[in-house]
Formats: structure tokens, C-alpha cells, sequence
């Protein structure tokens, strides 16, 4: 597994002003509590106003997602998807970032995938601890080079 953090540009303009929504799933709730209280407390820092969404699970995200664009600058979904014996990992996977891309894409605001996908639970554990942070920060940073672009 990778030990490194992830080098992500923090942002340099004002985004006091912007609004964050962060999704999250029920299922796997142990894996995102804590991705939750580290992509929260980075927030915290750039004093990002942001409100928590929940949902059952990560097949419902990109539906959420679709439905807080017009409301909110950027999106995070934080879920996990542990591989199991069947094929759903696979299906809900490829469906679920497929359709996240599509509605960012569509309706021209950031949404960051911050959904695991791993094989197995400890794996998960392992990720959820450090990322977060790195899920809010890749948010600020796409609104940081927004601001710059217009």
C-alpha cells in the first residue's frame, strides 16, 4: 500500500464565500466516521461553510450529488465499497463513478470521489484514516483554480 501522502495544491484564494456539501454513506459506517471527521476538520480550517448529507448507501450517492449541484460549489462523497465474493462490488463500483463523473461534468460543479474501493475491510480501515483530509483538500483545490480560471 502506499504510505506517501498525496501532493495536492492547497488553495491561495479567498474561499470563505464558497459552500461545501459532504455525502456520506450509512453502510461501512466505521470506515467513514473517520474519513468524515478528517475531511470535516480540514474544512474547518479554511472556515468552508458546509453541511453533511447521509445516505443508505453508495449507489444512492451520484443521485444526492446531482440533486445538491445547484445548491452548493463543490460536492464530497465519502463512502466504501469492500470487495466480496459477487460481482456486485464491481457493478456498484464502475456504475456509481461513472454516473458521479457524468453529473459533475453535466452540471459543471466539482464533486470528489472520495468513495474506497478496496478488497478487503482492513485495507479500508488503513485508507479512511488519512483521506479525508486529502478528499476536502482536492475540493478547495479544484475551487481555488476555478476562481483563477474566471
Amino acid at each position: 500500500m502506499k504510505t506517501s501522502e498525496t501532493k495536492i495544491n492547497k488553495p491561495s484564494s479567498d474561499l470563505h464565500n464558497v459552500r461545501v456539501a459532504v455525502v456520506i454513506t450509512n453502510w461501512n459506517e466505521e470506515i467513514i466516521k473517520p474519513m468524515l471527521e478528517d475531511c470535516l476538520s480540514l474544512l474547518d480550517k479554511y472556515n468552508i461553510d458546509k453541511k453533511t448529507f447521509v445516505v443508505p448507501g453508495a449507489y444512492e450517492l451520484p443521485f444526492i450529488a446531482q440533486n445538491l449541484c445547484t445548491e452548493y460549489d463543490a460536492i464530497i462523497l465519502l463512502g466504501c465499497i469492500i470487495k466480496g465474493e459477487t460481482p456486485h462490488f464491481d457493478i456498484i463500483s464502475q456504475s456509481i463513478s461513472d454516473k458521479v463523473l457524468e453529473t459533475s461534468l453535466d452540471k459543471n460543479t466539482p464533486i470528489i470521489f472520495g468513495v474506497l474501493t478496496t478488497n478487503n475491510e482492513s485495507e479500508a480501515e488503513e485508507r479512511a484514516a488519512s483521506k479525508g483530509s486529502e478528499f476536502a483538500l482536492s475540493a478547495l483545490s479544484v475551487l481555488d483554480t476555478l476562481k483563477k480560471i474566471k
